[in-house]
């Protein structure tokens, strides 16, 4: 297959397409720890990058959500994907949720891990100024977040997070996820949404979704024990089969 703008790999080759997107600390690389355990006859799996993440570099960062979003849609366009499933995570489990609103007739279902809110998440001066003080040293900032990581894990979050991304790319995309402002269309999508949230993550819990669970017209919400914000790499097997439960019980 010719090489797709943004498209770090694909993987798989059933017949269910599903655009995999990240979040803000990492390219699609986070994806690594639970790569093993998708379906590959089942599912046709494209692990996209942001503009200015990994293989995306050196281009400049989308603008906003909605250029996050577009970037996505562009790259299943070169797919020649007609209908997709997409999950995401944090930053783009938030896009994910763009991407379902300015397509909703091509997205079959959305699978969010821990994901940002489509109504932006306005931070205090201090917070913000933490969160973009954190790169290259984001070690601090992902443990907090996510308690059930390991040293290991963690050691290689923050080494594949420094490869993957520049100061630039950090401090554009906090703005675009603090800054996401769709939420009053969110109602437009009326295919299966499944919102999944990490029992330890202090960040993204059922309080800060339940606008977004309200404004859903077919969403639901899982709660996944012994997980954080990283839910993929915390409980890897058991996040895998959350989404792939949702996309196919979506395609029934």
């Amino acid at each position: 297959m010719t090489a797709v703008k943004g498209v770090a790999s694909i993987e798989g080759n059933g017949a269910t397409n599903v655009l995999v997107l990240h979040g803000w600390g990492m390219d699609s690389s986070v994806w690594n720890w639970c790569r093993q355990g998708i379906d590959r006859e089942t599912y046709s799996y494209a692990f996209f990058d942001f503009p200015g993440y990994g293989c995306h570099r050196p281009q400049a960062p989308a603008e906003g959500i909605d250029g996050m979003a577009r970037a996505a849609l562009a790259a299943v366009d070169q797919l020649g994907w007609t209908t997709f499933a997409v999950v995401g995570h944090s930053m783009g489990g938030g896009t994910a949720l763009r991407v379902a609103t300015l397509a909703p007739d091509r997205v079959t279902a959305v699978c969010a891990l821990t994901p940002v809110s489509p109504g932006g998440t306005p931070l205090d001066e201090a917070t913000y100024e933490s969160f973009q003080s954190a790169y290259p040293d984001c070690g601090p900032t992902l443990s907090s977040l996510a308690p059930f990581l390991t040293d290991a894990q963690l050691e290689e979050m923050v080494s594949l997070s420094g490869k993957t991304l520049d100061k630039q790319v950090w401090d554009a995309y906090l703005a675009n996820w603090t800054g996401a402002d769709f939420a009053g269309e969110v109602g437009n999508y009326s295919a299966p949404t499944t919102l999944v949230v990490g029992d330890g993550d202090p960040f993204v819990t059922n309080e800060y979704l339940a606008a977004t669970l309200a404004d859903l017209r077919s969403g639901s919400m899982v709660n996944l024990a012994g997980a954080g914000h990283y839910p993929m790499i915390e409980q890897s097997g058991q996040t895998v089969a959350i989404w792939e439960k949702a996309i196919a019980k979506a395609a029934n």
